[in-house]
């Protein structure tokens, strides 16, 4: 049997992954429990609360009745205990999804994690889809939550994981104390199996939420004995509890290539052209560039918040061949890059404004004349000159956004022979 929540958290209080974490808790002093999954779905989604992310719970047993009416009566009494029912933000939803119904429907809830991740889902197709694979689900308020819910439900790999730390309940709305040093020392003796811990081009420790939620600390990774080595090299603040679950976070699964003729708003892209106009500032401190393929062109834009990661961009020059990953922005239609991998840079020439016949100072006379030699005084055609080639300040590869500024789903390089 399966168990999808989303939508119960606000920016004020609470949070899904630890509201999941006490029921799974309770659930498994009856039940053998599946590791638990945080899924992310469509970044691009306006009404989220936070991260809009979906849990799902899977009790590996063989059901009766009198389990599942069970099973229910806990989940419900958990949600309606620690959701924030006062934001109007905040719209809880819960579907139970028996595990043959899921093994029958697959390919329709294939579909519809792929549809979540893409595009922005209405919460009546949720309810048809829920109805359709034979389901049920409870809505609270407007019961926008069912969507990630399901959603968390029908997620596929490819995984990660994250171990998330949760506070005492003393603690909650306080400032947290974390030892910087001690996070800093953890990533770098678990690189390259664990990913963004700490930015270090801006000083900054990424693994502690910036709202009064019950969670402490969230390190990412793709293997389980790490994750949990790593917990106990972070100093500071004692945690109650922690809980590991299997994410797509780091995973890219929101992105897809598309020509650019294709593109629509909010969602997710990773699009192969041309530089076809000089990248630019603009008002704010953004970098934007327009990129073109065979079907059209449209602008790429490096938000202020990446920081040195515009300094790439504005390297680039008309001519270069990139793939640019991102998600496309509604007015203006823009792709916001959330990295961007250079596959062919074009070539920059000059001038060799060396005399070949004894060393000297070349002077331009003018196109019809050509170069005159300040030394020999010998003339020579413009067509003639030497041309040498300009070393360009940038690599074929992959270049990304620093860690303050990266989504949950965006894959680091680190991760990408790792992850596949």
């Amino acid at each position: 049997m399966f168990i999808g929540i989303d939508d119960t958290d606000s920016r004020k209080k609470f949070c899904t992954t630890y509201l999941a974490t006490l029921i799974y808790e309770e659930l498994k002093k009856s039940y053998t429990l599946n590791i638990p999954k945080l899924i992310r779905l469509n970044p691009m989604v306006k009404y989220k609360t936070r991260g809009n992310g979906g849990v799902c719970i899977e009790i590996l047993d063989d059901l009766e009745k009198r389990d599942k009416e069970e099973v229910r009566e806990i989940t419900i009494k958990f949600v309606e205990k620690y959701s924030d029912l006062s934001s109007d933000q905040t719209n809880p939803g819960i579907v139970f999804l028996d595990g043959e119904k899921f093994k029958e429907n697959r390919e329709i809830l294939r579909n519809y994690y792929k549809e979540a991740l893409f595009n922005i889902l209405s919460l009546e197709y949720a309810e048809k889809v829920i109805k359709r694979v034979g389901g049920e689900f409870i809505k609270f308020k407007k019961g926008l939550g069912i969507i990630g819910a399901l959603g968390a439900i029908s997620s596929e790999p490819p995984y990660t994981y994250e171990l998330l730390a949760y506070r005492k309940k003393e603690n909650w709305g306080k400032r947290r104390e974390i030892d910087e040093g001690s996070v800093i020392e953890m990533d770098r003796k678990t690189f390259p199996y664990t990913f963004d811990n700490y930015d270090y081009e801006n000083e900054k420790v990424l693994i502690t939420p910036n709202t009064p939620c019950p969670v402490l600390f969230g390190i990412r990774g793709i293997d389980i004995k790490t994750l949990i080595d790593a917990y106990f090299m972070v100093k500071g603040e004692k945690a109650e509890r922690f809980m590991i679950f299997k994410t797509n976070h780091g995973t890219d699964v929101h992105l897809r290539v598309m020509k650019i003729r294709d593109i629509y708003p909010n969602t997710g892209v990773i699009v192969y052209g041309k530089i076809s106009e000089k990248p630019r500032d603009i008002e704010g401190g953004h970098v934007i560039f327009k990129l073109s393929d065979d079907t059209g062109n449209i602008d790429c834009i490096a938000y202020e918040p990446t920081k040195g990661f515009r300094e790439i961009i504005r390297k680039l020059i008309p001519g270069d061949f990139v793939a640019v990953y991102g998600t496309v922005r509604e007015e203006p239609l823009t792709i916001n890059i959330e990295k961007i991998k250079i596959l062919k840079l074009e070539k920059i020439y000059r001038l060799n404004k060396r005399c070949p016949h004894c060393g000297g100072t070349l002077k331009a006379k003018g196109k019809k004349v050509g170069y005159k030699c300040k030394r020999c005084k010998k003339v020579i055609k413009y067509e003639e000159i030497e041309k040498e080639e300009i070393k360009r300040d940038l690599k074929i590869g992959f270049y990304e956004v620093p860690g303050v500024a990266r989504r949950h789903l965006s894959k680091p390089i680190q991760l990408i022979d790792l992850i596949k």
